[in-house]
């Protein structure tokens, strides 16, 4: 039985790095969000130790300033996309967490529309992921990393039981017990950190469930196809290995 009713109090974690370019697109999206949104909210935007302006803009906007009781801005060395949304997950009080890119490829007004087709009644066993490969899902633009989430993908269905569509996409529901419980001992904090996550609630026994979502690729895309694709793989087979032998131990 779920036992959370609306108003949902939400938690929406934004890591960021060298986004300076981005930064109006990001305080767009949380501001119509913030309009939008009939339930309690608090913005989590992590800085993860950029080498632009990108804290100062973060800390400067007006979206920010007039915001300040719901948007908290926390600041650390980089360390990798996944060691990014782990700092923000954990520092969430929300009932669910949203994670979601800071270029606002799909912006969290999505969410609304998620909500509306789960009655908003979202379950706690499941973790709900935006699939930009759904059959209802609206792809304006492909780009580089939509192609190199595809070949991620063909990979992370080829190496684990995990038969989910698009792991990669940044915008994921989760209950907040299962955000933290999955975030708190994460061992990926690169761009594979998803695979992790997902694999662990599979083993689980948890839910998965692929969402249908509006997306647009955003200029910009730090996803190098080759040095990234290679590097994911890698990751892959260090998650495998090691969340085998986890889960093993655990029994």
């Amino acid at each position: 039985m779920n036992d959370i009713k609306m108003p949902i109090r939400l938690s929406l974690v934004i890591p960021c790095y060298n986004e300076s370019g981005r930064i109006e697109l990001m305080y767009k999206g949380i501001a119509d969000f913030i309009s939008q949104w009939k339930g309690g909210l608090e913005v989590i935007i992590v800085n993860d130790g950029s080498k632009d302006n990108t804290y100062q803009l973060l800390l400067e906007h007006p979206v920010f300033k007039a915001n300040v009781d719901s948007i908290k801005i926390y600041t650390q060395d980089n360390t990798g996309k996944g060691g990014a949304l782990r700092l923000g997950v954990l520092q969430a009080t929300g009932d669910y967490i949203l994670t979601l890119d800071a270029d606002m490829a799909s912006p969290p007004t999505e969410l609304i529309k998620l909500m509306d087709k789960l009655g908003w009644s979202p379950m706690q066993d499941t973790i709900y992921i935006g699939s930009r490969e759904h059959v209802d899902s609206i792809i304006h633009k492909q780009g580089d990393r939509k192609v190199a989430g595809n070949i991620f993908n063909l990979i992370v269905r080829a190496l684990t039981p995990l038969k989910i569509r698009d792991t990669q996409c940044g915008f994921k529901l989760y209950p907040s017990v299962l955000a933290k419980k999955y975030f708190s001992g994460l061992q990926t904090y690169g761009w594979a950190h998803d695979v992790e996550i997902l694999y662990k609630a599979y083993l689980d026994k948890n839910k998965i469930v692929e969402m249908p979502l509006e997306w647009n690729a955003i200029d910009g895309s730090k996803i190098r196809l080759f040095k990234d694709g290679m590097n994911m793989i890698k990751e892959v087979l260090t998650i495998i290995l090691k969340t085998k032998r986890q889960h093993k131990n655990e029994k």
